[in-house]
């Protein structure tokens, strides 16, 4: 790996004009707006809502940390976060506790499918509570999860001192 080659890469996922599901691009902007705090070496993407799409970005780094909405059946409040790696994405035993993902696709399904068909490298996801998928277009998020975006980023930040 080149100098130039990043070692981690964080994708934020959702679909900015659902409200809440945005959150995920909400945290990558601001990671974004934080400019020089972010070493070069470490890739910050908007991923929307990309599906199986996702699993080219998890190629050619060492790390990766994802960051998406997540609904789950009442056990937490909107706005909690919730930190998961690649192995408990991959039990389904996290379904019997009411974590599912905002999207038509779930990260713990395409994580399944991608390893089957690639090699993955450490992953990392952080999960934010919406509560529910709103259907009405809105660009704005809740109190709460506009608050779990900025609670969020020490994580990120834990996590990218950990890889360095």
């Amino acid at each position: 790996m080149s100098e130039f080659d990043p070692s981690l890469r964080i994708i934020g996922c959702g679909n900015i004009l659902m409200g809440d599901d945005g959150v995920g691009v909400r945290v990558v902007e601001a990671l974004e707006k934080m400019g020089a705090g972010i070493p070069e070496d470490i890739d910050i993407l908007d991923a929307g809502v990309c599906g199986l799409d996702i699993l080219n970005l998890l190629e050619d780094v060492d790390k990766v940390i994802i960051v998406d909405s997540m609904v789950g059946s009442g056990s937490t409040k909107r706005g909690s976060i919730l930190r998961f790696e690649l192995e408990d994405l991959l039990n389904k035993d996290h379904e019997d506790v009411g974590i599912f993902s905002a999207h038509d696709i779930s990260i713990s399904d395409i994580l399944s499918i991608g390893k089957h068909v690639q090699d993955l490298p450490e992953i990392i996801v952080f999960g934010i509570e919406i509560g529910e998928v709103k259907e009405e277009l809105s660009m704005d998020l809740s109190s709460e999860v506009l608050d779990a975006v900025e609670r969020v980023i020490p994580y990120i930040i834990e996590e990218m001192v950990g890889t360095s």
